[in-house]
């Protein structure tokens, strides 16, 4: 009995004592899992202690309140570059965002009660009070501001899509792309003549908001006098953003969406793939399955991972693959919660003519026939209207048509795209044509069309396309009708029959791949027009070498006459070989061609690269040519380009021995004019987008956007290629810098729209870099003071020691100690050396009493 209560009591002590020493832990597990900076790490003396305030540098997760410019993330998803203020709340910065802001991030502004009610320019200071479950984090460090929003409150979009409100139209610019080559030939047999030759090619344009005008024009000259300047194509467009279509007015082509192509003067709307996201542009069929709980979906062609996502329970649907081929076996694997798997497959077919299910494209033109430089007699430039739509029905099968009417034309087109799984797919279209001639007679017929393609997985085989075309007897289209209105007998005329055309190819793994090309037209007037084409290839690389193998039969049975030419191509990585360590780009080919009448040639190549970024090409080649006749003539010659920042050129020297002796030479590039002056660039490329890098006084600075771009003499440079309606993110390269040149921020992200210049836009610093010692009245200046001249700021360390860059020649350092007092510091470039480009002095930090009686006055 006695012991039993011994040990129950024993017992109670025991567990007080371990309920004590748990305790304990716990306060101290709570004290330590706040962290803080101590002061007595830096070994600072007690007067140091005492003038030093660590009060907003203690927390390592405290910051400075204020305007930064961060990266912000919605869910993961990139939503670009913003500068936002921020102001601390409890011991972190949140930002002040704006209902602008939001709809911006895709939030459902609109639908939402505690933001529908805010007024336009209303700040939200805590996200979460007016989306529940929303939040946002800084990592001051890296500048990026990560928002997580309930997916509820958000705008359900595309996989990769870019919302039109970032769209940048750009700044106002006027700009002209120029083309210019030369040709210089001496003959030097007697019976031939010395020849001269000059061209010019221009593409202009204005950007004015969201409106861009082009104009296309050309000059050609030769020796004899004769000149000739021509403006081909003017046309006024903008983007619709709200239907992510352009509008484009004046001299171009019709889109061709269902029906032909043509050229004509007037207006088009039409919708545009590259304003799409990636996930949403071409042809990808939508994958369907339920998963038991919340599960894994991946997607895989061939063993390739092609799609991931997170599920929850039940049926689900997948919209938003990337296009990757036209057609194949997709494996879809579910893995779910429990660790259990589902695997199966679903085959699938891209038609030729094909959108995504619930996908709608279309094009509406109008206007008149033609060019205003074609003055063929027999050509009528008739007035029209054209409509062409195509939708995703089902989930393998497209609808689409066209029609066009005109003041002596009538069409209409119909057709059927269909993917059929392992059978291919197929694409089905009639159109049904009325022409009236100036003669009074009207003809009428149809054209049927049929596009086929097919991936065999089995064998590797890629059946590209496979078409066939035929005309009945009447039918027109609207090029033929209008171009010959005014002919008597238009029938007499050779107009197509039909066509067929193939196109494969065939990868063999190691031995190279196979690839074939046929296509046989016929033409209704005579048996005898008839054309037909074949073009077969082989090729294989290994261990740098390219080896090729070509060979094409080109048949007329209208002259009766059968073209055969078969070539063979060889490239060495002579560079490699040379000087494993260091290959270089030196490569030597050697190509053989030969054809049924005789004629054949062999042409050997040694080209490679140069310089630092290697902007520099060059070639030498030699070559045998042996004429259908017999004779044989042989040739030497040698070419260089150079691609500037501001300006490619190219200068080319053939001697043909015996004959004539040839120069030619070419200059490309782009004069811009902007608000901030004029620059001059490479050509700026049709169809993409373009930025202009504005870094003041920064010169010589190289970009990662391209090889041999660098910014001029003023600090500006002009990136001519960048991808319309995605984020393009623009870095200068800071080690090409100069000595008294810094940037605050060297990369910017941008979504420019198509043809448009935006702004990139670069903080530089211009002056001295400073590493000083500071003191006042005989000690260092205390840690934590704030040193700043004009917008540049640092902080001293422990030592009094401050780093500055971008500091004038002459200048006055404004100091701010911990107690609210200040101090000022002259400084003077000419009283100090430099070392590796940085300024080390000490200086003393006082009144204007002190220095003046320090004798720095």
């Amino acid at each position: 009995m006695c012991c039993s209560r011994w040990r129950y009591r024993a017992g109670v002590k025991i567990t007080s004592k371990v309920m004590f020493v748990i305790f304990l832990m716990n306060i101290v597990t709570e004290v330590r899992a706040e962290l803080y900076f101590n002061i007595n790490a830096l070994k600072l003396t007690d007067e140091q202690k005492a003038v030093t305030d660590l009060t907003a540098l203690s927390l390592p997760d405290t910051q400075l309140p204020g305007e930064y410019r961060v990266q912000v993330n919605i869910n993961q998803t990139g939503l670009g570059e913003y500068t936002l203020d921020f102001f601390i709340c409890g011991r972190r910065l949140c930002p002040q965002l704006t209902l602008e802001f939001l709809r911006t991030a895709g939030v459902k502004v609109d639908i939402l009660p505690a933001l529908s009610n805010l007024p336009e320019d209303a700040l939200i200071n805590d996200i979460s009070s007016v989306i529940p479950q929303a939040k946002s984090d800084l990592e001051f460090e890296r500048r990026i501001l990560n928002i997580t929003v309930p997916q509820a409150a958000l705008v359900n979009s595309a996989r990769g899509d870019i919302s039109p409100h970032r769209w940048e139209h750009g700044l106002p610019m006027l700009f002209t792309s120029y083309s210019a080559s030369g040709t210089e030939a001496k003959n030097k047999s007697a019976s031939g003549t010395n020849y001269s030759s000059q061209y010019l090619n221009l593409r202009s344009g204005i950007n004015a908001g969201a409106w861009r005008l082009r104009n296309y024009s050309y000059y050609n000259r030769t020796r004899r006098g004769s000149s000739q300047w021509s403006s081909m194509q003017t046309w006024l467009e903008r983007d619709i953003r709200a239907l992510r279509s352009r509008l484009v007015a004046g001299e171009v082509a019709s889109p061709g969406l269902v029906m032909d192509s043509f050229s004509f003067r007037g207006v088009s709307l039409s919708t545009q793939d590259e304003m799409l996201a990636n996930s949403q542009r071409g042809y990808a069929p939508e994958i369907y399955g339920v998963a038991v709980t919340n599960a894994t979906v991946e997607i895989r062609q061939n063993g390739s991972l092609l799609y991931q996502t997170f599920v929850s329970p039940g049926p689900f649907i997948v919209s938003d693959l990337y296009p990757t081929s036209t057609s194949g076996n997709l494996d879809i694997t579910v893995r779910e919660e429990d660790g259990s798997v589902q695997t199966y497959t679903q085959a699938f077919a891209s038609p030729p003519v094909s959108v995504r299910r619930g996908m709608l494209k279309y094009s509406v033109t109008a206007g008149e026939y033609g060019q205003r430089n074609v003055n063929d007699k027999n050509i009528i430039n008739q007035r029209f209207v054209q409509a062409e739509m195509l939708y995703g029905w089902l989930n393998s099968t497209t609808l689409y048509g066209g029609l066009l009417s005109a003041e002596h034309y009538r069409a209409g087109t119909a057709g059927i795209g269909m993917g059929m799984g392992d059978l291919g797919a197929i694409s089905l279209d009639v159109t049904h044509a009325r022409t009236q001639f100036s003669h009074r007679r009207s003809t009428s017929g149809e054209s049927w069309r049929m596009r086929y393609s097919k991936r065999f997985d089995l064998t590797g085989t890629n059946m590209t396309l496979a078409g066939y075309r035929y005309n009945t007897e009447g039918f027109y289209s609207f090029d033929e009708a209008s171009d010959g209105y005014h002919r008597n007998r238009p029938d007499s005329r050779y107009l197509l029959k039909n066509k067929a055309q193939l196109t494969f190819s065939q990868n063999l793994g190691a031995p190279g791949s196979l690839s074939l090309s046929a296509w046989q037209q016929n033409y209704r007037q005579q048996s005898a027009a008839r054309t037909r084409s074949i073009t077969g290839s082989w090729s294989k690389s290994f261990s740098g070498v390219t080896v090729s193998i070509n060979h094409s039969q080109n048949r007329s049975w209208r002259s009766n006459r059968t073209d055969k030419v078969s070539s063979a191509s060889f490239s060495f990585p002579l560079g490699e070989w040379l000087s494993p360590t260091n290959p270089g780009t030196v490569r030597l080919s050697s190509n053989w061609s030969h054809s049924n009448s005789g004629a054949g040639s062999l042409t050997s190549t040694l080209y490679g690269t140069a310089l630092e970024d290697r902007t520099l090409s060059w070639s030498v080649s030699q070559a045998r040519n042996r004429q259908s006749n017999g004779n044989v003539t042989n040739s030497s010659a040698l070419t260089g380009a150079l691609q500037g920042s501001r300006v490619s050129a190219s200068l080319g020297y053939a001697n043909y021995y015996g004959q004539r002796e040839t120069l030619n030479w070419g200059a490309r590039g782009s004069v811009v004019f902007h608000p901030y002056g004029v620059t001059l660039s490479r050509p700026l490329s049709e169809g993409s987008a373009w930025a202009l890098v504005k870094a003041p006084g920064a010169k010589g600075v190289k970009l990662k956007n391209g090889n041999g771009l660098s910014t001029d003499e003023l600090g500006y440079a002009v990136v001519p290629s960048l991808m319309p309606y995605r984020e393009n993110q623009i870095d200068l390269d800071t080690s090409t810098l100069g000595e008294n040149t810094d940037l605050t921020d060297a990369s910017h992200r941008i979504v420019p729209a198509r043809e448009s210049l935006v702004l990139a836009e670069y903080n530089t610093l211009i002056g001295s870099r400073l590493f000083l010692t500071l003191t006042r009245r005989g000690k260092p200046l205390p840690l934590g003071s704030i040193v700043t001249l004009g917008e540049i700021s640092s902080i001293t360390n422990e030592r009094g020691q401050v780093y500055l860059s971008g500091v004038p020649d002459k200048s006055t350092l404004e100091v701010t100690l911990a107690d609210g007092e200040g101090c000022s510091v002259p400084f003077s470039i000419a009283e100090h050396a430099k070392k590796n480009g940085i300024v080390m002095a000490e200086l003393q930090c006082g009144s204007k009493t002190d220095l003046k009686i320090a004798g720095n006055y």
